[in-house]
């Protein structure tokens, strides 16, 4: 399953009528046709019709799980995308394909010209509108493009058909791999459509899609993957954006990590993966998009498996991502292609497959279960919700965004309550049957600690003036982002003014065993956003002065540094690292 985390092209390069675009806007020209555009002008003189379908081999999975992608292609219609009639780099008409993938074209008679099929979505004018693209990431983002022979356009009407091939061979891609873009796109195509489904109007942030067949996992001497797309190293497949445009690959020299969503390509002797036939994981990817552009996602990312103990932002951001996939492809089964494209793993969101035995608000698996339950409409015992879409988009793109309490399934599930009151009572009995006890959008009164030792609640209360004691960040897990590596605690400021906020090593833990921080950490946060830090390393202690804070509801997050990033110094942590927190209003 997904984890989460320039040089000048060529005009255009062509592989047996493949076409990489140049980043510059390769062949260029508006949008028309079809999807509402802007057209080009009108051609002058006499014209013809230049008509067709646009299609591209999809190789869809096995019947059976585990037995990877079945090599037989499937033709299959390139929905909306845009299609050019060229002369040389000149465009001389433009539209889009239609959900059959059919376009029609008028230009001049007697004219030379090919067709040109870009693996790119785009609606401009009025509402709504999108742009999606699939770009080379080893290429300057260069488009890719599908492009057809020359022909005379004469005084008749004319078809021209194009066809992307998958490039595959015996046992092994032997050909250019002209679907994968194409094949990119159409899950762009699936998971955009259900959000029309709840928004018709839907306004899409431009989302560029990057992929190369090298693509692929790379790693340091320290097992610590590898960011340089320039090279193909992705680690990957995953989404990124950074509003501040300060994140850089590790490439030489390093510059600035272009948003979008990065897909894995690689197929070296089967041992790779590639994941443009895998739907859920574009999907998964999409959902993340959705999270990030149309909703919030509080997630802090990092490795995940089924059957992790995750903090409870990762649970519900991966679930979701899983549970939005299905939704899209009417699909509750996973999967996910690898080995090349001979085997594949997967699990079934209808049965909780994924929850790896550990159900609960710190479970991705039960998140997507949960989500999945929601939506569909096949009611198994115990499940009697079947809400659709439409509640869920309402629910992530209103009380999501503007939560107090970091997203997780309990700010999800009593907004999606609280919207929805006659189906209040068994979207709280779909919650029990994961093991999802709390309330409210701070899960008040959970009774799952997931054998966490250090849990107490899901979140403290603190108080001006009060030492909140024993709160212990567990181990867990290196990776950092497990049940118990981080600590929150509610603090509801009633005015305005200065604060201190002390996190201090507990000379003895509440558990037994425990020990006392050695670098103790704070953030706080203000419906998501960290608004003060604390990161010092002062031993046994971390204060944030004299620190301004409007009146709100804010998380404060406490973490023993220790217990997720071992150094030589520290190199294992085996009990519970416990804090005293205290927090002074000047």
């Amino acid at each position: 399953m997904p984890q989460e985390f320039s040089r000048l092209a060529r005009l255009f390069t062509t592989l047996a009528g493949f076409t990489v675009l140049a980043a510059c806007g390769g062949g260029g020209g508006s949008v028309g046709g079809g999807n509402g555009g802007n057209p080009n002008p009108p051609p002058t003189g006499a014209t013809v019709t230049v008509s067709g379908r646009i299609t591209f081999d999809r190789l869809a999975f096995q019947p059976t799980l585990g037995q990877g992608l079945n090599t037989t292609p499937v033709e299959s219609p390139a929905r909306e995308v845009v299609v050019q009639a060229m002369s040389g780099s000149t465009v001389l008409a433009s539209t889009t394909t239609d959900a059959n993938g059919d376009y029609t074209l008028t230009v001049n008679a007697n004219t030379n010209m090919f067709i040109r099929a870009r693996a790119q979505m785009q609606k401009t004018g009025a509402a709504p509108i999108w742009n999606f693209a699939v770009r080379d990431n080893r290429d300057s983002a260069a488009l890719y493009a599908l492009d057809g022979s020359t022909f005379n356009s004469g005084t008749a009407a004319v078809t021209r058909n194009l066809r992307a091939t998958s490039g595959w061979g015996t046992t092994s891609y032997t050909g250019t791999r002209a679907a994968a873009p194409f094949a990119i796109l159409d899950t762009v195509y699936r998971t955009k459509e259900l959000i029309r489904g709840a928004a018709p109007n839907q306004q899409f942030p431009d989302l560029n899609l990057y992929w190369n067949p090298t693509n692929r996992n790379v790693v340091d001497g320290n097992g610590d993957p590898i960011i340089c797309p320039d090279d193909g190293a992705i680690s990957t497949s995953f989404y990124f954006r950074d509003e501040t445009r300060s994140t850089t690959d590790q490439c030489s020299p390093s510059a600035v990590l272009p948003d979008g969503i990065y897909i894995l390509g690689a197929f070296d002797s089967g041992l790779a993966d590639t994941d443009e036939f895998d739907q859920h994981v574009i999907a998964h990817e999409f959902g993340h998009y959705f999270e990030d552009r149309f909703s919030r996602s509080d997630s802090i990312g990092g490795e995940h498996n089924a059957g992790d103990l995750l903090d409870l932002r990762v649970a519900f951001g991966e679930g979701w991502g899983n549970a939005f996939g299905a939704m899209a492809l009417n699909d509750p089964v996973y999967r996910d292609s690898y080995a090349g494209i001979t085997r594949d793993h997967g699990f079934n969101l209808e049965t909780g497959e994924d929850t790896g035995g550990a159900t609960g608000w710190y479970s991705e698996g039960s998140v997507g279960k949960f989500l999945w339950d929601v939506f569909d409409g096949t009611n198994e015992s115990g499940d009697n919700v079947a809400l659709g879409f439409t509640p869920i988009f309402n629910a992530m793109t209103n009380q999501e965004v503007s939560t107090p309490a970091l997203t997780s399934i309990y700010s999800f599930a009593n907004a999606l309550r609280t919207n929805n009151a006659s189906a209040s009572g068994d979207i709280r009995n779909l919650l029990l049957l994961e093991n999802i006890n709390g309330t409210g959008e701070f899960g008040a009164n959970e009774t799952n600690s997931g054998n966490d030792i250090g849990f107490t609640s899901v979140y403290t209360d603190i108080t001006p003036g009060v030492i909140v004691s024993g709160i212990c960040s567990t181990n867990g897990s290196r990776a950092g982002n497990k049940l118990g590596n981080r600590r929150f605690l509610r603090y509801v400021k009633a005015s305005s003014g200065l604060v201190n906020i002390q996190a201090t090593g507990a000379a003895s833990g509440a558990v037994a065993g425990s020990g006392a921080a050695v670098d103790p950490d704070i953030e706080v946060y203000l419906r998501g956003t960290i608004v003060a830090s604390g990161r010092s390393e002062v031993s046994g202690q971390e204060t944030i002065s004299q620190q301004l804070l409007a009146a709100g509801t804010y998380v404060i997050e406490v973490v023993a540094y220790e217990t997720i990033d071992p150094d030589t110094t520290n190199p294992l942590v085996t009990t519970p690292r416990c804090m005293n927190i205290t927090i002074q209003e000047l």
